[in-house]
């Protein structure tokens, strides 16, 4: 009987390897402050007249829905196009070589929108700025993946998502210390900000962060993935050389049949992935094609982690609070983005101890009974005391939906998806997954002001029975559909996948 070795004896063994990996997802910083800093811009006078437009009735200026949508949502454009096309990038230059590229197109998206003295030049910096944004969703989680052990991946995978916590609260941050100014550099600081990123992240990739081994492999170069490896593992030459045989393994059996777009629309082991993958952001390969197929085209217009609006919290939490009546808007907003950090630690041992299906379940069942708790608050129309403790009591219910979103549907949607992109396909379905996230994240980002604000529907709170019903639609969907990929390599997922295991029954199969 195999001794088992304690996880502390496994974090000391592999500490480089975690250091790693604890780097790349600074990267995810960029993802979050984007959306945190933009929201609270929205509502700074010096932007809302460069931007917006003089309303002679309340003798000031003001920014239509139409033009809080176009600034916000259009970066969500840029992600989906950068998700799309970054397995072209990555099958050339690897997950490593992609970072730098989304350096890149950071630097340029932020020029553009810091030197705007236009609307087009500001949507145009968004659009570039979300392009890197939209590399950076793909290839951080696929390095991590890659290069993570496998008792650690989804720790590790997880630690994106609070990455992107942690940006979410500078960005608040930063807006919250400018906001008194009464010039550009109300709006620009926060704008310029985000170039410390890729200052953080492109020495670190030069000096000790190596290549994916897989992708290494993959390409054949195995003296170069042999020596990733001993940056990641150390010096442990017999261990080295088992990890390369056994990715090599795979390699070799995947490219009997080499992947291709087409096996993604089919439901076949590719196709189930694709389908698992976009619906997070079929059960058993029977030959129900058409019932299955029709069921996996709804998949690829929902990705659940969107469907739960988190999207009108991260960019428009600000002008909610506002229009509901809500002061100090700012602070609630830093106290929001720092209330679900505990929930994202506390989700990096759940989702090993008692797995990924059973987390995502508690968590999509509590994120939408409190989206209807919302909804039914905004229901109330009479402005009476009573309604003073409505307001309090959804400012409440949103703080409790950050940290039940954070418990599971935040990070362990991307470990899930990292772990099923696998095979020869691995680049391109982690591409469909992210770029189905992207679009609906454009969905809500777009839509929202049209329903909340007053000059368009005017749902305001009510805009929770939205969102919690699709909530309940994805409870349901997990239950029947996601398989629990904890504590399995990523090569052992790949085969079962292969073998066509039902989704109850990856966890059991030995």
């Amino acid at each position: 009987m195999v001794a088992q070795v304690s996880i502390v004896d496994s974090a000391r063994a592999e500490w480089r390897a975690i250091a790693i990996c604890l780097f790349i997802t600074v990267a995810a910083f960029q993802f979050g402050y984007d959306s945190s800093y933009y929201s609270g811009i929205l509502v700074m006078d010096p932007f809302i007249k460069a931007y917006g437009h003089y309303d002679p009735e309340v003798n000031a200026y003001a920014m239509s829905s139409r033009i809080q949508s176009i600034t916000t949502s259009i970066i969500n454009v840029g992600e989906f196009i950068g998700a799309a096309s970054s397995f072209a990038i990555d099958d050339k230059i690897g997950r490593r070589g992609g970072m730098f590229v989304s350096s890149v197109f950071v630097v340029i998206g932020v020029i553009f929108q810091v030197s705007a003295n236009n609307l087009g030049l500001l949507i145009a910096g968004r659009l570039v700025l979300g392009y890197a944004v939209g590399l950076i969703s793909c290839l951080v989680p696929l390095y991590v993946a890659d290069c993570s052990p496998a008792r650690f991946r989804g720790a590790l995978v997880s630690i994106y998502q609070f990455d992107v916590g942690l940006g979410l609260l500078l960005g608040i941050i930063v807006d919250n210390a400018t906001k008194g100014r009464s010039d550009s550099g109300a709006y620009r600081i926060p704008m310029t900000v985000q170039l410390i990123f890729p200052m953080i992240l492109v020495p670190g990739l030069i000096l000790f962060a190596p290549e994916s081994p897989r992708w290494l492999l993959s390409k054949g170069k195995v003296e170069e993935a042999r020596n990733a490896l001993q940056r990641l593992h150390g010096p442990r030459p017999d261990f080295i050389e088992s990890q390369i045989q056994d990715i090599m393994q795979l390699i070799d059996k995947d490219r009997v049949s080499k992947g291709s777009w087409k096996d993604m629309f089919y439901w076949n082991t590719d196709g189930r992935k694709a389908y698992l993958g976009m619906a997070l952001q079929g059960e058993e390969a029977v030959k129900l094609t058409r019932i299955i197929n029709i069921f996996w085209l709804i998949g690829f217009n929902i990705a659940w982690q969107q469907a739960s609006g988190i999207n009108f919290i991260t960019s428009y939490g600000i002008l909610f609070f506002k229009a509901i009546g809500i002061t100090n808007s700012f602070l609630i907003q830093m106290g929001l983005y720092l209330a679900p950090m505990p929930a994202i630690w506390i989700n990096q041992y759940c989702i090993e101890r008692f797995g990924r299906r059973s987390m995502l379940l508690l968590s999509t069942i509590s994120v939408a009974v409190v989206l209807l708790v919302v909804g039914s608050a905004g229901s109330a129309t009479n402005k009476t005391v009573a309604m003073i403790a409505l307001d309090k009591m959804i400012v409440g219910m949103v703080y409790i939906f950050m940290v039940v979103f954070n418990l599971a549907l935040g990070p362990a949607v991307w470990v899930v998806t990292s772990e099923i992109s696998t095979g020869p396909n691995r680049s391109k379905l982690m591409a469909m997954s992210s770029g189905t996230s992207w679009v609906c994240s454009w969905l809500v980002t777009f839509t929202f002001p049209y329903l909340f604000n007053a000059d368009a529907a005017s749902l305001q709170a009510k805009v929770g029975f939205i969102y919690g019903s699709l909530m309940i639609s994805a409870a349901i969907w997990i239950f029947f559909f996601l398989p629990e990929t904890a504590g399995r390599t990523l090569e052992e997922i790949h085969i079962m996948f292969q073998h066509g295991v039902a989704a109850r029954e990856f966890k059991s199969e030995s």
